[in-house]
Parts: C-alpha cells; sequence; structure tokens
C-alpha cells in the first residue's frame, strides 16, 4: 500500500508535495492553537479535545511526511552525485580502454614480428643460406654458429630437436 501511495507521490511535482506536508502541519499547528482559545467561548467549548487532537495529528503527519520529503530530496541529491561520479568513472575508463587496447595492439604486432623473423632465421639456417646471418659476426661468433650448424645437421639426419631451435623458438616466446 505504501509503496503505491509513494509511487503515486512521486507523480506530483515536488513543490506540490512541499506546500502540501507543510500546510498540514501549519493547519495542525493552528488547530493546536484553536483549541486553547475555544476554552473562552462556551458553545464551542466541547470541540476543544476533538480539535486539539485532529490538530495534533494534522501536525504530527505533516511534520512526517516534511521530514521524509526532506530525506528523499538528500537521497536524491546523492544519487544524482554519484550518477555524475559513474559517468566520469566510465568516460575515463573508456580512455584508458583505448590506450590499453592500443598498447595491445602494439605488443601483439611486435611479438608477431619477432616470431617471423625467428621463423625467417631458422628457415635459413635449415635451408643453409647462411651468408646473410654470419655477414656481421666476429670469428669466434663464426665458429660457434657453425659449430651449432652442424649439430643442426646431424639433429635432422638423426631426428632429434637440435638445440639451436630450441634456443631460436625460446628466443621467439620472450617478452619484449
Amino acid at each position: 500500500m505504501f509503496s503505491t501511495l509513494g509511487w503515486m507521490m512521486s507523480l506530483l511535482p515536488d513543490s506540490l508535495l512541499m506546500w502540501i506536508f507543510y500546510g498540514c502541519a501549519g493547519i495542525g499547528l493552528a488547530m493546536i492553537l484553536v483549541s486553547w482559545f475555544i476554552w473562552f467561548i462556551p458553545l464551542l467549548n466541547r470541540y476543544r479535545f476533538p480539535v486539539q487532537v485532529l490538530g495534533v495529528i494534522a501536525f504530527g503527519v505533516g511534520a512526517f511526511f516534511s521530514g521524509g520529503y526532506g530525506i528523499e530530496m538528500m537521497w536524491r541529491e546523492r544519487v544524482a552525485e554519484m550518477e555524475a561520479k559513474v559517468r566520469a568513472a566510465e568516460e575515463k575508463s573508456r580512455e584508458v580502454n583505448t590506450v590499453i587496447e592500443t598498447r595491445v595492439v602494439t605488443k601483439t604486432k611486435i611479438i608477431k614480428e619477432k616470431g617471423e623473423k625467428q621463423i625467417q632465421y631458422i628457415d635459413r639456417v635449415i635451408k643453409g643460406d647462411t651468408v646473410e646471418i654470419t655477414k656481421d659476426m666476429s670469428e669466434e661468433q663464426k665458429a660457434e654458429f657453425v659449430a651449432k650448424q652442424k649439430e643442426l645437421e646431424d639433429n635432422l639426419k638423426n631426428c632429434k630437436v637440435p638445440k639451436l631451435i630450441v634456443e631460436e623458438l625460446n628466443k621467439a616466446a620472450e617478452t619484449p
């Protein structure tokens, strides 16, 4: 029942509700004051107690609903503040998500390029096209590379996984 009443009251403008609640409290206060003055009028003296009771009830109802109205307005303000904060956080989240998405795309591109480079390197080593690979190496590095290449050829003949391929695959798996 009260939820239906609250829903129906939410359809009325806030200022009208305020006037109704304050008016009820004002009428109740006026009835209480009138009940004290009725004491002196002999014909109306017998209505003093009912007017006083109705005045107290009207004042109490008006004060109760005025307080409820004030609390409702306070909560509406807090809800509006929180909605504004949520909107700001959502906007900031969109901006941060764009930055994160850009970083992820860049890292994915780097990883893909690095993996392709390692695959091309392994393909050259397996095919024996090592001229481009060894052109910038020192003599010591070349000797080490030739030893690894020889091990690769032996392992390919015996169907083992050579250390060179494992090392290159491990390099491709490293984070940039």
